[in-house]
């Protein structure tokens, strides 16, 4: 008897054991369907709501697209019963790119001359009295376009590198009311669809100018920023050649708009954000280092070599007057071709909200401090990626976030 009782107790133990098992089980395959999930979300082609994908694309488009190669990959090798079908990539993708199938692109910049080492606000005075001369209006002066929500000719294509307010200023054209993309449209990199819309004469956002509304609308895009890609493919329209006057060619009364900074805070910026991104730009895909060759070339990669650091991310010198050059370069283009709109501004004045709002229309309260990806939104336990200058939350790592995405 007493051992007919101790071997009903040890059952009931191992069944209140095999019911904990089984419940923590269940749980941790939850977690981990949720995880997978996540990782499989096809960010970029529709699988979350623009908003959501444009976040996203912002702190590693690069990783994200690799992920959902490899995933695509997977699915189609067989469609086994219970296997979840992917949604192919959308149409201007990675994928479509190897190193091994695509050589890096012609680029140049300029040597230094006095307009590199001029304030956004005295280039900018410089280029309405060359307007003025030429009598061409300033759009932001006109009766046609002070009744619309921006006082700008579209499309308006932002030529900012990143970390130099990409996402401030796509969200700031959004809270004016107008459509703005940032990275990527829902048809995909918007680098790579100006890239293989230059390879074909074609408009640069010709197939990728369209936004589609869950009701079915089709509303037109007027707005893109972060606008280049490192690759494979490497493409930067204010870089590689032609890219600007393929823009010049199809919107010659559009408007190029860019942010400056700090060539020294943006390089040391950039570097402690994302190291791998200059070594992409540096040797792997965009041999922005001199490595190409070409006699232009030969001043870069002296300079390259010349800069202090064993590695590109160290060389902080060289990407300081790498960044200083494509400023220049696209302020001599914007002498050039008149016909455009061109705005300039200059993150660390204390005046560029004022400034914005005169030249844009768009109120002053529409610019606010934004930082990229899911990642700092945790890490700093807030709700929002972008807030009001002087009420973001308290940084934890300066160098990495500092509120210029």
């Amino acid at each position: 008897m007493e051992r007919s009782n101790t071997q009903t107790n040890n059952n009931r133990n191992v069944n209140f054991r095999f019911i904990i098992v089984s419940g923590i089980s269940f749980f941790l395959g939850l977690q981990f369907s949720n995880l997978r999930a996540l990782f499989q979300t096809d960010f970029n082609g529709g699988g979350l709501i623009y908003r959501d994908s444009t976040e996203y694309m912002t702190w590693a488009p690069d990783e994200v697209e690799q992920v959902e190669r490899e995933s695509n990959q997977i699915s189609t090798q067989s469609n086994k019963r219970g296997r979840r079908n992917r949604k192919p990539p959308p149409r201007y993708h990675d994928s479509n790119y190897t190193k091994g199938n695509f050589e890096p692109l012609p680029w140049s910049l300029p040597k230094p001359s006095s307009t590199r080492y001029q304030t956004s606000e005295e280039f900018m005075s410089d280029y309405i009295a060359l307007k003025r001369k030429h009598n061409i209006p300033l759009p932001w002066e006109q009766d046609e376009y002070k009744e619309d929500k921006v006082t700008l000719p579209r499309p308006i294509i932002g030529l900012n590198f990143p970390k130099s307010a990409t996402l401030t200023m796509s969200e700031y054209f959004s809270c004016g009311g107008i459509t703005s993309y940032h990275t990527a449209t829902q048809d995909g990199r918007i680098g790579i669809c100006m890239m293989e819309n230059q390879f074909a004469d074609k408009p640069p956002m010709e197939g990728c100018n369209n936004e589609r509304t869950k009701k079915g609308d089709i509303k037109p895009i007027e707005v893109i920023f972060d606008i280049g890609v490192q690759g494979p493919p490497c493409y930067y329209a204010s870089v590689h050649d032609g890219g600007l006057e393929n823009i010049a060619k199809h919107y010659p009364e559009g408007t190029i708009m860019l942010v400056t900074r700090n060539a020294t805070k943006w390089a040391s910026s950039i570097a402690g954000w994302n190291g791998r991104i200059l070594k992409q730009w540096a040797d792997e895909s965009c041999h922005f280092d001199g490595s190409l060759e070409g006699e232009e070339m030969e001043y870069w990669a002296d300079q390259f070599n010349a800069a202090q650091g064993d590695i590109s991310r160290r060389k902080v010198q060289y990407w300081v007057e790498f960044y200083q050059a494509h400023t220049q370069k696209i302020r001599e283009f914007a002498l050039n071709h008149l016909s455009l709109t061109y705005v300039e501004v200059e993150l660390e004045n204390d005046n560029m909200a004022e400034q914005l709002e005169h030249y844009t229309g768009v109120k002053q309260s529409c610019v606010q401090v934004c930082h990229p990806g899911p990642h700092w939104i945790r890490q700093h336990d807030t709700t929002s990626k972008c807030h009001p200058p002087g009420e973001e939350p308290p940084e934890i790592d300066s160098d990495n976030d500092d509120g210029t995405s």
